[in-house]
């Protein structure tokens, strides 16, 4: 015999789970069905062992019919001339949901039923049936597996589940529309104390226990998770990248996900806005919005601007001074002289096209001064640090044109995530970290290869990016504004988070009204109030670095 074909199987839905099991982002099926693999290992015995004594108690033992209850059906229907019990097994009734062209009723249909679960059992375990019966059976709706039926029925996992609970979901397979408990709900009491009454003495239930759970109430209503991670769902949807519980954080994402709905108001169409808020130290994501509406047509809210490059402004100025300074180039009291810069025709200008004279290095990152940061960016050496960063974020341009020294200016186009890989590492030396999605990092560790700055170095970067807000708060961020205003960025420090904010059109088009400090800023504040994080430990520097 051929092995059975998977067929529906392995047409799943995509669900993404967050850090603590909640779905968090739900995408039906091709054919429109909430449909998961499922596991033997992670569904209640209890569940398995109803199910058996319910439809099927000789399933253990038979090779995918039970003659006996065939004997006993056909005497019985010979006797009285209509169907008064049933044998259609459990690996029968998996075979016609493998195959739903078997399920309509006939004698013919029947006999196939039994030649296609003789070939289940010939090519799969036990196990293997009663997984594949608890991924296919319907539960109502568009609700198909036991998994979605749990969620749907009772908002958690099928793994423990209160004898109530496996009653509706053993009876609901025979008839899920006509014993939904939401529009059913006398016919779905009735039918899961149809399974009681059945299991109660094969399964030696006690007298008082059966009474308890009868009158047990069912649930009202079926409910579906609210997606709210759609991005994150578009970017796990590439051949060979896994689907199910995540590093993201649900409350969070909800809020920051909030926050961006709320002030992309501010803004008029096409403006768009994103955010990320990453663990220092693990690179874990606890929250990813790509957009601030998904389904917004004239913002382009479909599309992820996490993960498209852009000029990044003057958010690389702090690895400019960092590097500088780790190499004895600069020191922390450097002054320069903010003046007119030219060379080889590249003459640039400050953002409001002024000179300040001479500025020290705090007031010159501060105040994102382009001609001091163009200054220290040629005694590096452009091109070497340029190779430095894109080997940091594995950054592969498709033509080998190099931004030179328009790398201090925003001429060195990244993505969001790369930005705060950058972050990432410049804050935390010693660490090799990628960003992660996956509940526990595997790629963060303790690393002995050369990081992007020393320690020292890394308490002055911080030390760098520290301000006092009008109120007296203290914070560490890094805004950025690119050329004619496309782009507005903020990366906002905290002691053990990350939280970059970005604001542009789909198109990057320049715009009047965006900049980091005005429009950006706001939004990683607003999110580090929100989530409750706390400002970093400003570092106690040398005395000789104090200014």
């Amino acid at each position: 015999m051929r092995p059975p074909e998977n067929g529906r199987l392995s047409e799943l839905a995509q669900v993404i789970q967050s850090d603590d099991g909640t779905i968090i982002n739900l995408r039906l099926t091709e054919d429109g069905y909430w449909r998961e693999k499922a596991s033997i290992s992670k569904i209640d015995p209890t569940l398995i062992d109803v199910l058996i004594a319910y439809e099927d108690q000789r399933f253990w033992s038979h090779g995918g019919v039970d003659l006996k209850a065939v004997f006993r059906a056909s005497y019985n229907f010979l006797k009285s001339g209509r169907i008064t019990s049933g044998a259609s097994t459990l690996t029968m009734q998996t075979a016609r949901l493998i195959n739903p062209a078997l399920a309509q009723r006939s004698i013919p249909n029947k006999i196939r039923q039994m030649i296609e679960a003789v070939r289940l059992e010939r090519h799969w375990s036990k196990e293997e049936i009663l997984e594949a019966y608890f991924t296919l059976a319907p539960y109502g709706g568009n609700i198909e597996g036991v998994y979605a039926a749990s969620e749907a029925w009772f908002q958690k996992p099928p793994k423990k589940l209160t004898l109530n609970e496996i009653s509706l979901l053993v009876s609901l397979p025979q008839s899920p529309e006509r014993r939904r408990p939401d529009k059913f709900p006398a016919a779905a009491f009735k039918a899961k104390q149809l399974v009681l009454t059945k299991i109660k003495d094969r399964l030696n239930l006690d007298e008082s226990v059966f009474a308890e759970v009868v009158s047990e109430p069912l649930p009202v209503r079926l409910l579906r998770p609210k997606s709210i991670a759609p991005h994150l769902a578009d970017r796990f949807s590439k051949p060979g990248q896994k689907v199910g519980k995540t590093s993201i954080n649900a409350n969070w994402q909800k809020q920051v996900h909030r926050i961006l709905e709320s002030e992309i108001q501010k803004y008029p169409e096409p403006v768009q806005t994103a955010a990320i808020v990453v663990e220092r130290k693990t690179g874990l994501v606890k929250a990813y919005v790509g957009s601030a509406d998904y389904a917004a047509l004239k913002r382009k809210g479909a599309n992820n601007y996490l993960s498209v490059s852009r000029s990044p402004g003057s958010t690389l100025k702090p690895f400019i001074y960092g590097k500088a300074l780790q190499r004895n180039l600069i020191q922390f009291d450097h002054v320069f002289e903010d003046a007119s810069f030219y060379r080889s025709g590249y003459v640039p200008t400050n953002f409001d096209n002024t000179y300040s004279g001479k500025v020290t290095l705090k007031d010159a990152l501060l105040r994102s001064l382009n001609i001091p940061a163009l200054i220290a960016l040629e005694e590096l050496g452009p091109d070497s640090f340029e190779t430095e960063l894109k080997s940091l974020i594995g950054h592969t341009p498709k033509n080998n044109k190099r931004a030179g020294l328009s790398l201090a200016v925003g001429g060195f186009y990244l993505n969001a995530e790369q930005l705060a890989k950058l972050y990432l590492t410049a804050l935390d030396p010693g660490y090799a970290i990628d960003l992660s999605f996956e509940p526990i990092n595997p790629k963060a560790f303790k690393s002995t290869d050369p990081s992007l700055f020393y320690e020292e170095t890394s308490k002055q970067i911080l030390h760098l990016l520290i301000q006092d807000l009008p109120n007296g708060e203290r914070v560490a961020f890094k805004t950025g504004t690119s050329f004619a205003r496309h782009d507005a960025w903020s990366v906002q420090v905290y002691d053990k988070y990350v939280v970059l904010s970005w604001l542009g059109t789909p198109d990057n088009e320049a715009t009047e009204i965006l900049t980091g400090r005005m429009a950006a800023f706001p939004i990683s504040n607003e999110i580090g109030v929100a989530l409750g994080l706390k400002s970093p430990k400003f570092p106690t520097l040398k005395k000789e670095e104090v200014l």
